[in-house]
């Protein structure tokens, strides 16, 4: 990357299902030795590896996915399907089709959501459901899937499981509406109801019986997890709208404020009273050498040979940063190298691994307050989450910096280079509420 175009650098993370494939090769080759089982929730946690950037990524208008292992896919602003390894879905505005395959669905309540399959269409209103098509090639003709209806497929069948509120099955002019704990077979034959999981399957045997015991505990887990999602989903849209809020004063005041990240000791004794941390750190990626442009050096007011003293500090916070993640992350996984996932996907699984065991929402307060000078901050031999020497770390670094670079450009200059809207820096805000 050239240094002009080192400003306008967006940090760059793994692809999306990167984290959760190291981690699910990591826990099946730890599961013997670890006492504690990180879970589903962490197998799936790549699509929160840029953390809470949490963002609206995953909903574009259109998109074409036949899974090769389990992976999860954000389908517009409502669903969330997780296809199973050989699954086939596809989609365009309101135009979704499961082309076959197993996928788990949690769909939003709102307005018509319906999966098109060779077998049948599947109608909700806001619900947890499974689907499962089989016999079918992969392929639909224009004209039907413009029209909404589904090519005739010899020998396609269609299985419907349903585990929250209620959908409509129906083929060929026939429906049947299914509540939670019900289910349906979709064939060329019509479709009828079917009772028990054995019937969702297609078979009665006491192997399939268990091995469908224990995928429905599995998308239970499934489920929960969606739910915390959608929490923090209406959290970030809170935090979204007290940002414009002071977006909005700052343009009514006709001039910029401080900085959201330049906290005084004040400052974090407020945040600690909500359970808040804030943090700022340059954005890491493998082509980034931290060296700032002429145009960023232009724009904050520094010299040309201003550029080589930024560049170091920057290099050193990234080292510092990473020489505490990373232990954490590579522990947390079994011992697996994490070299490739970086601090952000790191700090994903750390969250994730804390949520899952009750200790997150906690380790946020602890941080807040040892920030405040409220509390003492623990030692290096004591036994606290990971997250909360993670968060501990990262939140220190942009006044490490800010101290770094007094020494060579002064401390005006230096609180500018950190907190001026300049140059690539990943911005967090984690908040759980006061106790």
């Amino acid at each position: 990357m050239g240094h002009e175009d080192w400003d306008a650098w967006d940090a760059q993370d793994p692809p999306g299902d990167f984290a959760g494939r190291v981690v699910d090769r990591a826990l099946h080759g730890a599961r013997r030795r670890r006492a504690v089982r990180i879970g589903a929730g962490l197998v799936i946690v790549a699509s929160m590896a840029a953390a809470v950037a949490l963002h609206l990524e995953g909903r574009r208008g259109h998109g074409d996915v036949r899974a090769t292992a389990r992976q999860e896919v954000r389908i517009g602003d409502r669903a969330i399907a997780v296809l199973e390894p050989g699954a086939h879905v596809k989609w365009d505005g309101d135009a979704i089709e499961q082309g076959g395959g197993d996928v788990f669905w949690r769909v939003e309540p709102g307005a018509r959501f319906t999966v098109h399959t060779a077998a049948a269409d599947v109608t909700v209103k806001g619900t947890c459901f499974h689907i499962n098509v089989s016999g079918v090639e992969d392929a639909m003709n224009k004209r039907d899937a413009v029209s909404g209806t589904l090519g005739a497929v010899m020998a396609a069948t269609a299985f419907v499981g349903v585990y929250e509120g209620k959908v409509a099955v129906s083929h060929a002019g026939q429906s049947v509406d299914l509540a939670a704990g019900q289910s349906a077979q979709a064939s060329a034959e019509g479709v009828e109801r079917v009772g028990g999981t054995a019937a969702l399957q297609g078979t009665g045997s006491p192997e399939d019986e268990q091995a469908w015991t224990t995928a429905n505990a599995n998308l239970a887990d499934n489920v929960r997890t969606y739910r915390r999602k959608l929490d923090s989903l209406e959290e970030e849209k809170k935090k979204l709208e007290k940002e414009l809020a002071r977006a909005q004063a700052t343009l009514a005041d006709a001039g910029p404020q401080k900085s959201e990240y330049d906290l005084s000791a004040d400052d974090w004794k407020l945040l600690a009273k909500e359970g808040d941390v804030r943090m700022r750190v340059p954005c890491a990626g493998k082509t980034n050498d931290f060296m700032p442009s002429a145009t960023t050096l232009n724009k904050l007011g520094l010299a040309p040979q201003d550029a080589s003293i930024i560049q170091q500090a920057l290099q050193a916070s990234n080292a510092r940063s990473w020489a505490v993640v990373q232990p954490l992350c590579s522990q947390a996984l079994g011992g697996v190298d994490v070299q490739r996932l970086g601090i952000q996907a790191c700090v994903s699984i750390l969250q994730q691994l804390a949520s899952q065991q009750n200790t997150y929402d906690e380790a946020v307060r602890q941080v807040a307050e040892i920030r405040a000078g409220m509390r003492a901050a623990p030692g290096p031999n004591d036994n606290v989450p990971p997250i909360e020497r993670a968060y501990l770390a990262l939140s220190s670094e942009s006044q490490n910096i800010v101290s770094d670079l007094s020494q060579s450009l002064g401390p005006e200059d230096a609180r500018r280079v950190v907190f001026a809207d300049e140059g690539c820096w990943w911005n967090s805000e984690h908040g759980v509420g006061p106790r």
